[in-house]
């Protein structure tokens, strides 16, 4: 408050006061006198608050397909400052910039053809070799059956692909429509996929280590729902 304003008050109260006691009859009374003296006129100061607006940064992740939705890593909050009228300044809060992840990888979701074999089928290996290499081993579907156990995803289902678009090792999650989803690793290939690719046709086969007419028939489709979760080893 201003020092005048508060002198003008309390000469008010003193006339008040004494305009009071002389009106009841009260001429006995005690003046008492108080200096107020304001210690920080030598400096004034004017505060301003200054928002420092946080910056998004990208982080690039090849193995993240770039279909998928941004991710984000970190939450952005803008900053606080305060600044004086001499130029000085004071941090109130620091900026943390947001980061956001984004996928680069080839599209991870097809949709197309499953069809089922088996080592006996016409062209197929009698001995039941897959043509891609696990650990530098050759899985067999007679010998080590139609499951393949991966570092990663343990417990799978073997099919063949065209290599050229899924490579040996990828691992792709399968929905026909007609059986739970599972999940299968590309260890095989065959001419009739690698064909059908060419024309931009998404053609995988699932192994069976013996023909079982009850399953394939839930197997076969045109319509099947690939997510590809793993490309190649």
């Amino acid at each position: 408050m201003d020092i005048c304003l508060l002198q003008l008050l309390g000469n008010w109260l003193s006339v008040l006061f004494v305009t009071l006691t002389s009106f009841f009859g009260l001429n006995v009374y005690k003046e008492d006198k108080t200096d107020l003296e304001n210690l920080n006129y030598t400096k004034t100061a004017t505060v301003l608050n200054e928002v420092v607006n946080y910056k998004t940064e990208y982080v690039y992740n090849d193995s993240k397909p770039m279909d998928s939705a941004p991710k984000v890593i970190r939450e952005g909050q803008s900053g606080v400052v305060y600044k004086y009228d001499d130029g000085d300044t004071s941090v109130l809060r620091n900026k943390v910039d947001r980061v956001v992840e984004i996928g680069t990888a080839r599209a991870s979701k097809y949709q197309g053809r499953l069809t089922t074999y088996t080592p006996y089928c016409a062209g197929c290996s009698k001995a039941g070799n897959v043509a891609c290499k696990a650990n530098g081993k050759k899985h067999s579907l007679i010998k080590d059956g139609q499951y393949y156990v991966d570092n990663e995803f343990g417990k799978v289902r073997i099919v063949a692909a065209a290599l050229t678009v899924f490579p040996c090792g990828t691992i792709v999650n399968i929905d026909t429509g007609k059986m739970a989803p599972f999940d299968a690793v590309v260890l095989d290939t065959g001419g009739s996929m690698r064909q059908a690719i060419t024309q931009g046709i998404v053609w995988m086969d699932l192994a069976y280590s013996k023909p079982n007419k009850a399953e394939a028939s839930k197997a076969n489709t045109k319509t099947a729902k690939f997510t590809v979760k793993r490309w190649g080893w």
